[in-house]
């Protein structure tokens, strides 16, 4: 669980308090004061953030909300559902636990329930630092939330019943950045955007033959490029195009280029979705591009939007290491590699790249 601020308990004693709300007084000033804290990486993932996930305008759905500071999002911490659970921020996952239905209400407000929990984001008293927590839906006014337009679709998300904004404590660029209520004020730490959960990708495949190719094979390779080629397309709006793919006994594991072939051999253990997915990210430039090799040369890449999205995954200091046309994390280069939060993050950061001139 989340340290919120001490003065949040009523057992502290009143000195401790008012300590704890100057100290955090001081931190919005000192985060928000010509929004000087960690500038370049904030520009940075800002500028990832309207390339790669778009920010949306406000409309009845479901969307990832995520903070213009960090490019983190809203998240209930993993298996932690109940009532009274506060959230945090967490590099994107793809998890239902940061998927958030929007639901407008009279006068201009809108309900947002957590899709893994089906609780409402509700704000848990009206002070300044005030908890921010999941409940059961009741209506009340501070489970009702008003966006205000800031341009470019960007929001402060007030609530009803406080009058206070959503504000991501002290700018963190870190995972499990508290998120709790404050005074509104004009600090990029207050200011969100509704992300797609599901973007509408048009890359799509088809064999060049299946003559001689074994019916297991064919059902194992068809599967794994349906299932990448749908996680690709959820993740990102890729434009049309369609990767041609064979069976080849010749071929050790998996191959693919940047002309969108892929072959699989024979070996099974690599037919799968994890090596469909790793080969398509050679399709779009891995490895395979002079864009490539001038954005990893030295083993570290150098792309704006790839170190910004993997900074926003991860840490602020995070970055994607390079070598032998591979690049890791999320390279999906190994069945060790592989889970849904590696999946999900493989499509965005090939997508970073390819916005970076890869592909």
């Amino acid at each position: 669980m989340k340290n919120k601020m001490l003065f949040k308990y009523a057992s502290m004693i009143l000195l401790v308090s008012v300590l704890t709300t100057s100290c955090k007084k001081a931190a919005e000033m000192a985060s928000n004061n010509g929004e000087t804290f960690n500038a370049a990486i904030t520009k940075k993932k800002i500028q990832a953030i309207q390339a790669i996930e778009i920010p949306q305008a406000l409309a009845n759905g479901t969307f990832y909300i995520m903070n213009k500071t960090s490019s983190k999002v809203i998240d209930v911490p993993g298996g932690q559902n109940g009532n009274n659970t506060s959230v945090w921020q967490w590099g994107g996952t793809g998890g239902t636990n940061q998927q958030w239905k929007l639901t407008a209400l009279t006068g201009g407000y809108y309900s947002i329930i957590g899709v893994e929990s089906n609780r409402a984001l509700t704000a848990a008293d009206n002070t300044d630092g005030g908890n921010i927590q999941i409940n059961d839906y009741n209506g009340a006014n501070n489970q009702q939330w008003q966006f205000v337009a800031l341009g470019s679709n960007y929001y402060r998300i007030v609530n009803r019943a406080s009058g206070k904004a959503l504000d991501l404590w002290g700018s963190s660029l870190e995972d499990g950045g508290d998120i709790n209520q404050y005074a509104s004020h004009s600090g990029e730490n207050q200011q969100w955007v509704l992300v797609k959960t599901k973007y509408n990708g048009q890359v799509g495949w088809t064999w060049t033959s299946t003559n001689g190719v074994p019916a297991d094979v064919i059902t194992r390779i068809t599967n794994a490029m349906n299932d990448a080629c749908a996680r690709y397309n959820a993740g990102a709006d890729w434009d049309a195009r369609t990767l041609n793919v064979s069976y080849n006994t010749g071929v050790p594991t998996a191959e693919a280029n940047v002309n969108g072939s892929i072959s699989f051999g024979a070996n099974t253990s690599y037919q799968n979705v994890r090596t469909a997915m790793h080969e398509m990210g050679h399709c779009y430039g891995v490895g395979q591009t002079g864009g490539w090799y001038n954005l990893t040369n030295g083993g570290t890449y150098s792309g704006t939007n790839g170190i910004a999205t993997i900074r926003a995954l991860e840490t602020p200091t995070s970055n994607i290491n390079a070598g032998g046309g591979h690049f890791w994390p999320y390279g999906l280069n190994y069945d060790s590699e592989w889970s849904e939060t590696g999946a999900f993050r493989h499509v965005k950061v090939v997508r970073a790249m390819d916005l970076d001139g890869v592909y």
